[in-house]
Order: C-alpha cells, then structure tokens, then sequence
C-alpha cells in the first residue's frame, strides 16, 4: 500500500527546486543581457564576404541591436541605379505590399518623397506598416549621390490594427567609376519589433540575400535606362541635387 503521506514532500521539493531553476535561468538571462547591452568597441567588424558583398556589423555598447555596413559594385549606370532606389514600383520585388507613395518633390535640384509600405514577418510576428522619408543629394563634383532614408512614423494617422516601425535609418552612398559601374554603401539600422537575440542572428543572412536581389534586378531590361530628372551622370553637366528636409533644401 502506497504512504500517500510522501506526495505533499514530493511535490514541494518539486516545485521548489522548479521554482530555483526559473530563478536561475532568469538570473542568467539578465546577466547575459547587461553583458551585451554594454558590450562593443563602436568599431566595424567584418562578418562575411561573399560574391562580391561584403557585410560588416557595429555594437555600440548601451544599445543592443546591432547596425550593418554593406559595401558591393554593381556594372550599372548611377542613374538606373538611383532610379531602382527611389520608384515605389521597386518595393514589390522586394517582397513589400500596399506600397504608396504619399507626398513627392522632384523639380530639380530638389527630390524628396514620403513612402508608406507594408511587410509580412514570419510568424509569430505579422505584419509591419513602414512610413519613410526619402532624402537625395548629389555632390556636383564627384557626382556621388547620398540617399538617406528615415522612418517618418508620425507622416500618418496610426493604424490600431498593424504595428508601425518607429526607427529605421538606411543612408547610401553611391559612387560612380569613372572604369564603369557603381560603387554600392549602406549603412543602416532598424527594429522590427522582434528580439534583437533573433534579429541580430537573422540580420546578416537577409542583407546578403537583398544585396544578391538587387545586383540581380539591375540587369533586368525593365530597370535599365532611366534617369531621373535630378540625377546627372558622372559626365554629365547638368545641376547636381541638394539634400531635402521637409521641403527645407540646404547645401550637401
């Protein structure tokens, strides 16, 4: 016959010895999480090159999510280029949705637009609204042109029944060669609403991925031969572009 006796021992010591082991992990998930947070030297360190990309990642200590630098060439005109950056048709080979274009000045040397799209995450996340700022500038004389793409998360009326990305930084330099080609820089940041643990695991994977999609698009027929009214080629005379804010110009 079994002591029901021993049952209420048994299953204090195992609620207690569960209850130190959720401590414990707790403790240790604290402890990793103020390593990381203070880590990093603010310095770029290289985490993979591969087929002409190269992506490096910065930790600056207090900050958890990490930025990423991404450097590629791509046998493209600068202005194709540009072109593939700034239409909003562009978004839906990116896997983007809902894509619109909500305000637009282009009379040169000035272009500014603000863009509104939407992302599906894997799941648990759902879905995402991104509302930008687009910012462009060209330097007249080396006619590199700067893109510098903000999170705009106050341009619309929020929408209670989707999560908006609230900071997202993404500033390129693009750099033509007088051999051919351009030179390809970004350097951005971003949260998405997920774990920055997952996010930074995912992060560099995903880049190199886009980088690949999008030296892969700019051979296709139908993003070649633009040009955009305020762009100028590297030989080309006409005015260069001034960065925009708010419909505020000032100089590069």
């Amino acid at each position: 016959m079994r002591d029901s006796s021993a049952r209420p021992g048994r299953l204090s010591r195992v609620f207690r010895y569960g209850g130190l082991s959720i401590a414990a992990v707790t403790f240790v998930l604290v402890v990793a999480h103020l390593a990381w947070t203070h880590s990093g030297n603010g310095e770029w360190q290289d985490v993979s090159e591969k087929d002409g990309i190269r992506i490096a990642t910065l930790k600056v200590p207090g900050e958890v999510a990490l930025k990423y630098k991404v450097n590629m060439h791509v046998e493209a005109r600068l202005s194709d280029v540009v072109a593939f950056l700034s239409e909003t048709e562009t978004g839906n080979d990116l896997g983007a949705y809902d894509i619109r274009r909500i305000e637009e000045v282009s009379a040169p040397p000035v272009f500014y637009a603000y863009d509104t799209y939407k992302l599906r995450l894997p799941a648990p996340f759902g879905e995402l609204e991104v509302v930008i700022i687009n910012q462009y500038s060209q330097d007249p004389e080396t006619k590199t042109v700067r893109v510098n793409v903000n999170a705009a998360p106050n341009k619309l009326p929020l929408d209670e029944s989707i999560r908006r990305v609230v900071h997202l930084s993404n500033s390129w330099t693009l750099t033509p060669l007088e051999s051919g080609g351009v030179n390809m820089e970004s350097v951005s940041e971003m949260d998405l609403g997920m774990p920055y643990v997952l996010a930074n695991l995912a992060m560099p994977g995903v880049i190199d991925d886009e980088f690949s999609k999008i030296r892969t698009f700019l051979k296709q027929d139908k993003y070649k031969n633009k040009q955009p009214a305020f762009i100028a080629e590297l030989h080309d005379e006409r005015p260069a572009t001034v960065a925009v804010t708010a419909g505020l110009t000032k100089p590069d």
